[in-house]
C-alpha cells in the first residue's frame, strides 16, 4: 500500500484525544527506534478512534473503504505486530481483536470487557498475576503466556439493562 494515500478524514470528534494518542504513540515509537508512518499512524487511529475493540480485517475493510481501494489484511496484521512491540496496541484474545494499549495498565493488568457495548478497559491486577505466577511456579509449570480477560457488563449498560441477566 503507498502509504502516501492514507485516508486522514472520517474520525470528526475526535481530533483532540487523537492528537494525545497520536503524540504518546510517536514517543513509544521514537523509544523503541521505529517510526510511526502514515499507514502504522491509519491502522492505529481506527483503532484510537473506535469504541470497541477492532480485528485486522475489519480494520483492512475500513481502511480500504477510506482510499477506495482494497487494503489487504495481511498489511495490517504486519503494522499490529509494531504497534504491539512499540506498546502502543494490545491484543484482545478472546475476541481477535486489537485495543490501544493504556499506559497505566502494567504486564499485571487485566482486560474488563463489556458484553452490553463492547468497551475494553484495562484494570490494574497485579495481585491476580502474582498468584498465577505462584501457583503455577507449585505446579512445575513453565508459563508461556497468560492471558486474563473477564467478560461482564460496564456499569452503564448494567444500568441500562443491556446483556444476559
Amino acid at each position: 500500500m503507498n502509504e502516501s494515500s492514507v485516508p486522514r478524514g472520517g474520525h470528526e470528534n475526535t481530533d483532540e484525544p487523537w492528537q494525545q494518542q497520536r503524540a504518546r504513540a510517536a514517543a513509544q515509537f521514537a523509544a523503541h527506534g521505529a517510526c510511526l508512518t502514515p499507514f502504522r499512524e491509519a491502522v492505529l487511529r481506527e483503532i484510537a478512534c473506535s469504541a470497541q475493540p477492532l480485528g485486522a480485517y475489519e480494520i483492512a475493510a475500513r481502511l480500504g473503504s477510506a482510499l477506495g481501494k482494497k487494503v489487504a489484511p495481511n498489511s495490517v496484521y504486519r503494522v499490529l505486530e509494531v504497534l504491539m512491540a512499540c506498546a502502543v496496541v494490545r491484543r484482545v484474545e478472546s475476541r481477535q481483536a486489537y485495543c490501544l494499549a493504556d499506559p497505566g495498565a502494567g504486564a499485571g493488568s487485566v482486560l474488563l470487557m463489556c458484553e452490553g457495548c463492547g468497551a475494553v478497559e484495562a484494570v490494574e491486577a497485579s495481585a491476580i498475576a502474582e498468584a498465577v505466577d505462584l501457583q503455577t511456579r507449585a505446579a512445575h509449570f513453565r508459563t508461556l503466556r497468560k492471558v486474563m480477560e473477564v467478560t461482564g457488563l460496564c456499569q452503564s449498560c448494567d444500568e441500562a439493562g443491556k446483556g444476559p441477566a
